[in-house]
Order: C-alpha cells, then sequence, then structure tokens
C-alpha cells in the first residue's frame, strides 16, 4: 500500500491518471454521439423505404383491384418476392373479414404479425418491419394492406460501425496512454535522478552526482545540482576541519578553565540575556539550574557598596574608554554572605563602533583578597585598639590640609588626647588591664566622634583626633569638652572602678593654610597638651598659649548660637508701645532672647554683635520675624476683629542690607502667614542710612510700598540725622534712650529733643521715645509732643502667654493654649 501511495503520488503517475480520464471522457461523449448520429441516419432511410413501398402496394392494389385481378398482383408479387430476402420480403391483403386475398413471399407464415412502428423500434423484431395500411376494396369494402420490409443490412451496418468506433476508440486511447507515459518518463526522469541525488545528499553522500546528458533545462538543474553538491562537498570538508580544530581548542581551553577553576560569562547585549557558565553561577551565588540569565539579575547579587563603581567601569568599557573590563567586588552568595570576586571582560564592536557582544570570565578571589586586606589595615591600624595607628592618621591629616589649600574646604582640627596615669594602672593590675582600659578609651571615643571624623592610637596612652568640617574653634572646643566629659567617667576594669582622667591638646588647620605636614599640627596640639600638663588641669588647651579665657568663652558660645538657632531656644519677647496721651498698647516690639541650656537667659548684647560677626544675623532675624509672624497669626484667631491686634516691629541688621532680595524674603514671609502687610513695621538704626546711594533705601522703599512701616531706631546717636532726614523712606523715628535718660535733669535736651520731634513732624514722620522708665519722663515728652513711649514704666519684654494675657484677658489665653 505504501509503494501504490507513491506510485499514484509521483508526477508521472499523475500526469497519466489526468490524460487517461481526459481521454475516456472526450471518447466516450465521441462515441455516444456517432451511435445517435447512426440511429437518426438509420432511421431515416427505413422511414424513406417503407413509405416507398407503401407508395408502390398501395398503387397496386387498387390498379389491380379495380381490374379484379388481385390473383395476378398476387402472382407478380410472389415472382417478385421469391428470391428477395433484403427490402420488401412479403405482402399481404386481407378483407374486412379475415379472407386474405394476396399473399406473396414468406409462404410459411401462418398467421400476420401485429404491425411496428417504424419510428420507434427502428426494425427491431428479426430485422423485419410489419406495416399495415388500410385499402379501399371492391364495394367500398375496407380491408388492409400488410408487407414486410427487412432492415438487417442496416442492423448489420449500424453494428459494424458501433464496433469499429469503439475498436478506434480503445486504440486511440492506448495509443495516448503510451504516447504520455513515454513523454512522462522524459520529463520526470530527470526529476526522479534530482530527487534521488538530493535523498542521497540528505543521507550523507556528498559525493553523489547526477547524469548530465541533453540540454533541456532539466539537464541545467542537473548540472547546477552538482556544482552545488561539489561546493557543499567542500564546505562540509572545510567545516570538518574546523570543527575538528574548535574541539581540540575547547578541549585546550576547557583544561585551562578547570586549572584556573574560573567561571564564564557571554553577554548578547542585543537580546539582553547574559550566559553564565556553571561555575560562574556558583562564584557569582546565581540561581543554579539556568544557563541565560538578565543582566538585572547578575547586577543584583553585587553589594551595594560595589556596585557604583562596577557600572562606572562596565559603561567606559562598553564607550571603548578601556580596552578590558575588569573589576573586583563582593557578591552575595546564596546564604546571604558576600564573597570577593573578580571578573574580567572584553567587548565585541559592529562597524559602528558600538558594543554588540561581549565576554569574560569570573574567578574567586575571596581569601586572597581577604590575606591583602589583613596586611594592609596591619600596616595602617593598631593591633590592639583597631584604631588607625600614626601612619594612617598622618596620611589623613595630611590629605586634609592638601585639600584645603587647593580648594579652601573647611577648616578641621587635630586633637592629641592623652590617659593620665596609665604606667600606675599597667603596674598595678597588669597589661591585661592597661590593654582592657585602652580598648575602653578606644570604643569611647569612636561612639563620640561625629561621621567622617578620625580617631588614631598614636602612642602606648596617647590617641589622636581629626575633627572635620567643623565651622569655627568654638564647635571644636565643645566637641573636645563632650569627649573629654565621657571619657573621664568611671569604667570597671579587671574587678577594679577606675576614674580615668585625661588632658586634651588642640591644632586648627585655620593656622596652617600653607601648610601640608599633618604631623606639624599633631605635634603642636600635643604641645598645646603639654602646656595642660604644666598648668596641672584637665581642661581642653588650643595650641595658641596667648588666647585669652574670654575668647574660649566666645568660641563656646558662638558654636552654642549655630546650634540654638536649629533648635528651640531662642525665643522672642514682645515690649508694647503705647501712645503716650491715652497709656493704650499701639504697637510692639520684637526682642530675641537665648534660653541657654547651660547659662540660662541671655541678652540680646552677648550673642546678637556675635551673629553679625559670624554672619548669622540674617538667619537670625528671619527667626524673629517668623516667630513674630506665628504669633500675629495666632492673635488674629483670638481676636474679634484685626483692630484688636496691635502692629509688631522687627529689627534689622545693617549688615542684611547686603542682601540684594532682603525686600522680597521678607515679604514672602509674611505673606506665607497669610497677615496683613500693614500689620508688620520694621526698625533700622540711622548708621543704615548714612550712605543715601547705598541699596538701604531703595529696599526700604520696596517694603513702603508693599504696605509695611519704617522706623528708625537709635535716632540721634552717632550721626547727625539732621542732614539726611529728609531723604529716609521711613513712617516713624525712636529716640535713644541716652535722651531719655537724662531728659528730666537737663533743659538744653529737653530743647534738642523737642525740636527732634517738631521736625519730626513737620516732615510727616511720628516719633517714639524708647527707655521711659518714670512718669515724669513720660509727662515731659508727652508736652513736647511725642506720640509714643516704650519703656520699664508700661512694661518690660513679655512672653508669648503674658502679651496674651495682656490682650485677651487671662481666661481667653488660657482656653487658646488649652
Amino acid at each position: 500500500m505504501v509503494k501504490l501511495s507513491l506510485r499514484l503520488s509521483s508526477i508521472r503517475m499523475r500526469l497519466l491518471l489526468a490524460s487517461t480520464v481526459v481521454q475516456i471522457v472526450l471518447l466516450t461523449l465521441l462515441l455516444a454521439n456517432s451511435v445517435r448520429l447512426m440511429n437518426q441516419a438509420t432511421s431515416a432511410s427505413l422511414n424513406t423505404l417503407v413509405s416507398q413501398n407503401a407508395t408502390m402496394l398501395h398503387a397496386m392494389a387498387v390498379a389491380y383491384g379495380d381490374m379484379g385481378e388481385l390473383h395476378t398482383l398476387q402472382d407478380v408479387l410472389g415472382e417478385l418476392l421469391s428470391e428477395s430476402d433484403e427490402g420488401l420480403v412479403y405482402v399481404r391483403i386481407v378483407a374486412p373479414d379475415g379472407q386474405v386475398l394476396v399473399s406473396a413471399g414468406l409462404p410459411d407464415m401462418r398467421e400476420l404479425p401485429e404491425a411496428d412502428d417504424a419510428h420507434a423500434r427502428g426494425g427491431a423484431g428479426g430485422g423485419v418491419v410489419h406495416v399495415r395500411r388500410p385499402l379501399l376494396l371492391d364495394r367500398n369494402e375496407v380491408g388492409f394492406l400488410q408487407f414486410g420490409v427487412s432492415v438487417s443490412v442496416l442492423a448489420a451496418a449500424r453494428k459494424a460501425i458501433t464496433e469499429q468506433g469503439t475498436a478506434i476508440a480503445l486504440a486511440e486511447l492506448l495509443m495516448t496512454f503510451g504516447l504520455l507515459s513515454g513523454i512522462g518518463y522524459l520529463l520526470t526522469r530527470n526529476l526522479s535522478r534530482l530527487l534521488a541525488g538530493s535523498e542521497a545528499i540528505a543521507a550523507g553522500k556528498l559525493d553523489h552526482r547526477l547524469p548530465e546528458s541533453g540540454h533541456d533545462e532539466l539537464a541545467r538543474l542537473a548540472r547546477r545540482f552538482n556544482v552545488m553538491a561539489a561546493n557543499l562537498q567542500d564546505r562540509i570538508g572545510e567545516l570538518q576541519d574546523s570543527a575538528e580544530r574548535l574541539k581540540a581548542s575547547e578541549q585546550r581551553y576547557e583544561l585551562a578553565i578547570q586549572g584556573a577553576h574560573d567561571g564564564l560569562w557571554d553577554w548578547d547585549i542585543a537580546d539582553g540575556q547574559v550566559y553564565c557558565s556553571p561555575r560562574y553561577c556558583e562564584v557569582a551565588g546565581l540561581t543554579a539550574g539556568r544557563m541565560y540569565y538578565s543582566p538585572a539579575e547578575v547586577v543584583t547579587g553585587i553589594h551595594p557598596d560595589d556596585a557604583p563603581g562596577y557600572r562606572t567601569k562596565m559603561i567606559e568599557h562598553l564607550k571603548g574608554f578601556s580596552t578590558q573590563f575588569k573589576c573586583e567586588y563582593r557578591a552575595r552568595q546564596q546564604d546571604g554572605s558576600y564573597r570577593w570576586v573578580m571578573t574580567r571582560g572584553v567587548a565585541v564592536r559592529g562597524e559602528d563602533g558600538r558594543a554588540a557582544r561581549m565576554a569574560g570570565s569570573i574567578s574567586d578571589v575571596h581569601e586572597h583578597k581577604l590575606v591583602q586586606m589583613r596586611l594592609q589595615y596591619d600596616a595602617l591600624h593598631d593591633g590592639l585598639t583597631q584604631l588607625p595607628n600614626r601612619a594612617l592618621f598622618l596620611e589623613h591629616a595630611c590629605s586634609a590640609l592638601g585639600q584645603q589649600r587647593r580648594t579652601g574646604g573647611q577648616d578641621f582640627a587635630v586633637l592629641a588626647i592623652n590617659l593620665q596615669r596609665f604606667r600606675l594602672v599597667n603596674d598595678s593590675f597588669g597589661h591585661e588591664a592597661g590593654d582592657a582600659l585602652l580598648c575602653h578609651v578606644a570604643r569611647t571615643i569612636q561612639e563620640t566622634l561625629r561621621y567622617g571624623d578620625i580617631a588614631a592610637r598614636v602612642g602606648g596612652d596617647q590617641f589622636a583626633l581629626l575633627l572635620n568640617r567643623i565651622e569655627n574653634p568654638a564647635e571644636a572646643l565643645r566637641l573636645a569638652g563632650t569627649l573629654r566629659e565621657r571619657l573621664a567617667k568611671p569604667t570597671s576594669i579587671a574587678g577594679q572602678i577606675l576614674y580615668p582622667k585625661f588632658r586634651i591638646g588642640m591644632s586648627l588647620s585655620i593656622d596652617y593654610r600653607d601648610s601640608e605636614n599633618g604631623d606639624t599640627m599633631l605635634r603642636d596640639a600635643d604641645n598645646a597638651l603639654q602646656r595642660t600638663r604644666e598648668r596641672g588641669d584637665d581642661s581642653v588647651a588650643i595650641f595658641h598659649a596667648s588666647m585669652h579665657e574670654q575668647a574660649l568663652q566666645s568660641l563656646q558660645l558662638e558654636g552654642d548660637l549655630r546650634d540654638a538657632l536649629g533648635s528651640d531656644e531662642l525665643i522672642v519677647h514682645f515690649q508694647p508701645i503705647v501712645a503716650l496721651d491715652s497709656g493704650s498698647i499701639t504697637s510692639f516690639e520684637a526682642l530675641v532672647r537665648w534660653r541657654h541650656p547651660v547659662r540660662g537667659m541671655l541678652p540680646p548684647n552677648l550673642f546678637v554683635p556675635l551673629a553679625e560677626t559670624l554672619g548669622l544675623i540674617h538667619e537670625l532675624d528671619m527667626l524673629v520675624l517668623r516667630r513674630a509672624c506665628e504669633r500675629l497669626a495666632q492673635w488674629r484667631q483670638l481676636a474679634a476683629s484685626d483692630a484688636a491686634v496691635p502692629r509688631v516691629s522687627v529689627n534689622l541688621s545693617a549688615t542684611q542690607f547686603a542682601r540684594p532680595d532682603l525686600a522680597g524674603e521678607i515679604i514672602a514671609e509674611v505673606d506665607r502667614h497669610g497677615l496683613p502687610r500693614e500689620m508688620l513695621r520694621f526698625e533700622v538704626t540711622e548708621s543704615v542710612l548714612a550712605q543715601p546711594e547705598g541699596p538701604a533705601a531703595e529696599i526700604l522703599q520696596k517694603l513702603r510700598t508693599a504696605g509695611m512701616s519704617v522706623l528708625i531706631d537709635d535716632f540721634g546717636t552717632g550721626y547727625s540725622a539732621l542732614s539726611y532726614l529728609h531723604t529716609i523712606p521711613c513712617d516713624l523715628v525712636k529716640l535713644d534712650g541716652s535722651f531719655v535718660r537724662s531728659l528730666e535733669n537737663d533743659e538744653r535736651l529737653r530743647t534738642i529733643v523737642a525740636r527732634s520731634i517738631e521736625l519730626a513732624h513737620d516732615l510727616g514722620m511720628r516719633v517714639v521715645a524708647e527707655c521711659i522708665e518714670t512718669t515724669r519722663q513720660s509727662e515731659l515728652l508727652l508736652g513736647m509732643g511725642c506720640d509714643y513711649g516704650q519703656g520699664y514704666l508700661f512694661a518690660r519684654p513679655l512672653d508669648v502667654e503674658a502679651v496674651e494675657e495682656l490682650l485677651f484677658g487671662k481666661q481667653l489665653a488660657r482656653e487658646a493654649r488649652a
């Protein structure tokens, strides 16, 4: 069945079957049409013969019947039909009563057969057609004339024609089948050979060739096939040779990799897949059982501290900035631990220079790295305390000095710390106790230091500290004091409670801007430490021996002030300003106070000048403005109307006017709290306006344009305000307290004050007198036309609670605070 199926599926068999079916259909149609035509011709001939015989016999029967000589007619017809076997074979004339009047031909016929329909039967019934016609006899009797016509010749002719046609059709069919078989064979012979050749090539018989006889298309196809087979044989030979060499190379490379115990990786950059060998997965900590990973999966296992460096080197190599990628990093293992590995690789680039593929290896260098790190660590650290040793500390100090000199970075300090009576501990409790004490000191120092500071052990009982990024010497003193306090706490060593004492010497980098010698700073810090030993105290000493104790306090206060600006130590009090004629509160002046955690409440004269010197005055004044705005916003919520909330004056420093957008900052702060701008008033000293061409006038005018008032503070001190009073953009002037305090006893001063008030009024300004302490002073000022007063006579600076009770009553103030 399989062979038959294969034969039927061949081109030759399909061609033969198709042509045979076509021929059979055509010949069948032709034969059927021929038979139809032949039947039509036979029927026409028979009809003609019957009609002629019927006419002739009817005429003879009528003629002889009229003469009464029917017997003569019988004799004539008998002689005529005696020898006839074709055509007319018998004639009978029968009377109406059935009597046969004439009988000629076929004497053996006893019974007269029934008449036939020549058109329907066409000569059936033994090859004789029986025809009956009515016949008028004597005495007008109607009988009938019956005769028979033989059609055997027509039937024989039709049979012969049919048989010959069938034979011709079969012959034609056989000839066509043979012809097509020959043509199909000639056409498909080369195709069969080509198929056999293809099967041979597929089976590996590369030396198979096809006959190349002929010049038709199939012959040319066979020649091309032979060329292809020859080229394929040569190429396969080359590939086999290359495969053998590649196999040998792979074996050598595999042996080398096994010897090196490294893993392999191959990154298809376009497809975004990385092939990782089993050894690579083992070393890199990847999940086993897979061959391909995404780049993100490979990078995920890198230690977070090493990942940026890995990415940087990878990007540099992909961009062509390095000839080889090489990176050491820590790879996370399956158990969560990390191991040091070394990855190498080289990128393959396309014609456009872009990396298309990258491959390399990975090595486990964990043990080697640990040994290397241990050696490096031991060379630069103290074996007992694990702190950096003197050599590493000096490297850090030199690096900090160099950076400060090159970039103008922030200052730093070097501290030398000496543990007193350490030899006594060793002699009394043994060296183990001494080592334990040193380790305790090292831990305490490390716990106290800020991030980025460096501690080291530089001698048997001596430590050194590098305090990076200090804002000022006071900050270094504060850190040193905190460290000394923590180090001096009692500790238990070898079952004994010890009370260690320390001396600390300090050198500041500000004195070494032209040097990069860290050893000099450490030496000077040690010299400062020696001076504390000479004085016999435990204080912190700065290398400058001439520094006064007041400077140390100032430095300490400086550091504390910086800390206070970021905390709640700085608070705002409010001193009322009253109308002298009615005594009602018209406004408040916001005054900053420092609630120092050690020294208690500090007045402004102790820290405001320091803030100006350090460049912190703007931050300080903006803090006061912010606190004042917060309180005004709260008071407006408590008050029944805005009229019940007095305005607040805030002081501005002269140094603030160096800021070009000072007015914008102030207006933005007020608007941020949703306050009407007219509720704020700003006080500036007359020294600010000593230079009318300076920026102060423009800034103050912007504030006035925004709806805020401007007040000249300390009017009449230091400068002759009369020369520029008409140019000052202000609304009020405040008489300095030095005038008010002497007002009762100095008549000439009263005249000056009275004329100043009169002049201010003439210029459209109102006057506030400060430092009013007696009723007499208030009465004199009121008599001179002074508008407002401020001083202890009316109220001292009040805290927020007192102001709220003064404005809204105790009950409402308490409810608001609750």
